[in-house]
């Protein structure tokens, strides 16, 4: 039988009870929430480059790869680093915490607490540990070759560090942002009507998004090509990217290296494609139970997570988007993420908006038209 699972926010008051998610529509104030998933794991890595992991990297609920060292979000909020530590990207601030999204760069790092506010180290070269101060009201980051992508509770998307390729350039204009993405020296974005806009360096056609792409989910990239996940488990590839295997299907996850890509499919089974030179296509026998993907140079990393006894939801930002009411939801890839709402709670039921698979990063659930009523949201898991 399907477990089924729901969170509640007083989003009036700002209160977080892993028990009911209650969202009055006409209330405004971004709220962000603790983490508190219901897998959590440990981190296997295979290739070369950084799989000598630290010990003790259990209880981890999210993972983020930079060019030679790796990050780990532990469900208590702290931060795990390993690999080259030249610009002390492994070095994360002393007393670190509440953190609720990580983002390794090339030579340096970020973390997102959970009060909206960024935290970067390593490598200054482009001023990108250099955090802006309106960078406010963050519910996401990414971080490049030598910037940083951050997202905000209104769906706008803020730059900075190093500018030479117009890599932190946004285009005018550009809002209801559900999902960024730094890459090597270009950036992504992924908008609530799953499309995907892209600027700086093309000198792969790494910004050129194939004409028509649409109902995009979540997006990887590296040095010279990019990757879109869409809604129905297929995978769409730009640039130079490695020769996609035939009949890839029901993918849940993505990941992009140098020069391989990794895919999570529904079964739970991990594909990996492209070079080889350090082992990085070798999927470890019997892995399993993989909630994430990352892949750094030349090494692949998985998140092989465990049930926990007391699942809740992750609720990030609530926010109005052109005109309309959305909430982030970190996700499983195992489970589905239904917003519901009520125009009163003395309605017998819940009317269902939209329903969305869980693609093991943070989505957006999205009311798909304006209204003016006062209308009370649930997010249910399922």
């Amino acid at each position: 039988m399907a477990m089924k699972m729901k969170a509640n926010l007083d989003f009036g008051s700002g209160l977080f009870r892993p028990a009911c998610l209650l969202l009055l529509l006409t209330a405004v104030s971004p709220a962000s929430c603790p983490s508190s998933l219901a897998v959590t794991g440990s981190v296997v890595a295979w290739g070369g480059g950084q799989t000598n992991l630290p010990g003790g990297l259990t209880n981890i609920i999210s993972i983020s790869t930079g060019l030679d060292h790796g990050l780990a979000l532990a469900a208590n909020g702290t931060v795990a680093a390993w690999g080259y530590d030249f610009d002390g990207q492994c070095d994360a601030p002393a007393g670190l915490n509440q953190v609720i999204g990580i983002a390794a760069g090339a030579f340096f790092s970020v973390a997102l607490r959970s009060d909206g506010t960024v935290i970067a180290w390593g490598d200054n070269q482009f001023t990108q540990t250099q955090v802006p101060p309106d960078a406010t009201n963050v519910t996401a980051v990414s971080a490049g070759r030598g910037h940083v992508l951050a997202l905000k509770s209104n769906g706008l998307v803020e730059a900075w560090g190093s500018d030479i390729y117009g890599q932190c350039d946004v285009p005018t204009g550009l809002s209801n942002v559900i999902s960024v993405l730094a890459a090597w020296n270009y950036s992504l974005a992924l908008q609530s009507n799953g499309t995907v806009a892209a600027w700086g360096v093309d000198d792969a056609g790494q910004t050129e998004v194939p004409a028509g792409l649409s109902n995009v989910v979540s997006l990887a990239g590296n040095m010279e090509y990019c990757l879109a996940l869409k809604a129905g488990g297929t995978v769409a590839a730009w640039g130079k990217a490695p020769q996609m295997p035939s009949g890839l299907t029901a993918v849940k996850a993505i990941a992009a290296g140098e020069d391989h890509c990794l895919a999570l499919t529904s079964d739970g089974t991990v594909v990996v494609w492209g070079a080889n030179e350090a082992g990085q296509i070798d999927v470890p026998p019997g892995l399993n139970n993989v909630t994430a993907l990352g892949a750094g140079w030349d090494y692949s990393i998985a998140l092989a997570g465990s049930a926990i006894s007391s699942p809740a939801l992750y609720l990030g930002a609530a926010a109005w988007r052109a005109g309309r009411f959305s909430i982030s939801v970190s996700t499983q890839t195992n489970k589905s993420y239904i917003l519901k709402y009520k125009t009163s709670l003395t309605d017998s039921g819940w009317t269902a908006l939209q329903s969305v698979a869980g693609t093991g990063q943070s989505i957006f659930l999205i009311d798909p038209g304006p209204t003016n009523s006062h209308r009370f949201y649930r997010v249910q898991q399922m």
